[in-house]
């Protein structure tokens, strides 16, 4: 029998591409998606916090996976509605865990590099293992740490908890939706702007992530308890939003001559400046090492639709 997958948050980055993975072999997945403010056909509306509309999803559909990816994931937005995210990131989670026990389903939630704080207090140096010690900087990483908790405390034995870096996607309609690419809006300015050379980043393509999700999958459906418990998954390739931008002007071509490195901590939300993920435990629990996509590559496809809107020289040549 195939495998049911319920996929949450199935209209952002990560979601998209996962379904739009598994939902390219039809014989080998049953796939739903859901959305809550983006929700376009074939996916289905599911209010997380809605317990009654949650118990009446698990029956019909009756999910062996669930991939829980719908999450606030802006550290800024967190920090401005600190109860919202709580209800989202921390208690639906805890809700979906529940559900996923109650109706023998493996949940895999999605996490965050965020849950570490790159050495500030700890005193762990990066790259971190999975079983390194989290201490979240702001209350996004918090908030997303607690989720952890709660799913492995009520999703039982099989539940996965998969920490993901800052991540990108080649389908973004506005590259506002990744806070690796929306650094290309910063080659527009026309006035004398800084951008951050301090915090260390690895931008990971969505569709490598959506490969290991699928991995972990195939996985588990063989043994529901192997690949379980914390795994990490990351493109090892690290950039400065400032390096990001002197690759994305050399992809777009155009200038970077009003952008200057910024060496101080960026305002708002405090982020830690390296949380490098160490993702040797996921390939041995998976059986094999993903290889993943060259940043340079990436953006390059990633930037396409952006090059177009913004780049285009008169007569529509690029």
């Amino acid at each position: 029998m195939k495998p049911r997958v319920l996929i949450t948050g199935a209209s952002g980055m990560l979601g998209r591409s996962l379904f739009r993975l598994l939902s390219a072999e039809p014989d080998a997945y049953e796939i739903l998606g859901t959305a809550y403010s983006r929700v376009v056909p074939p996916l289905e509306r599911l209010d997380l916090t809605d317990t009654d509309s949650m118990n009446a999803l698990f029956e019909k559909f009756e999910p062996n996976f669930v991939v829980h990816c719908a999450a606030e994931r802006d550290p800024d937005r967190a920090a401005a509605d600190k109860e919202g995210v709580l209800k989202l990131n921390v208690e639906a989670s805890a809700a979906v865990a529940r559900f996923c026990n109650s109706h023998n389903a493996t949940l895999i939630y999605i996490s965050t590099d965020y849950v570490f704080d790159g050495g500030v207090e700890t005193n762990t140096s990066p790259p971190y293992a999975i079983d390194a010690e989290t201490n979240p900087l702001n209350f996004y990483g918090l908030s997303k740490r607690d989720g952890e908790r709660a799913v492995l405390e009520h999703g039982g034995e099989t539940a996965v908890c998969l920490r993901v870096p800052v991540l990108y996607a080649k389908d973004c309609k506005d590259v506002t939706e990744s806070s690796s690419l929306t650094v290309a809006k910063s080659l527009l300015s026309t006035t004398e702007q800084k951008v951050d050379n301090w915090g260390l980043r690895f931008p990971t393509l969505v569709d490598d992530v959506a490969a290991v999700l699928k991995h972990i999958i195939d996985r588990k459906t063989e043994d529901p308890k192997l690949a379980s418990g914390i795994l990490h998954c990351s493109s090892g390739e690290s950039a400065t939003k400032y390096q990001q931008a002197i690759m994305m002007a050399e992809i777009l071509g155009t200038s970077t001559e009003k952008l200057h490195p910024d060496s101080e901590p960026p305002q708002g939300a405090p982020r830690p400046q390296n949380t490098q993920l160490d993702c040797s435990a996921t390939w041995k629990a998976i059986g094999l090492e993903h290889t993943f996509t060259p940043l340079r590559e990436g953006f390059s496809e990633a930037l396409q639709r952006f090059k177009e809107e913004h780049f285009a020289k008169p007569g529509g040549e690029l």
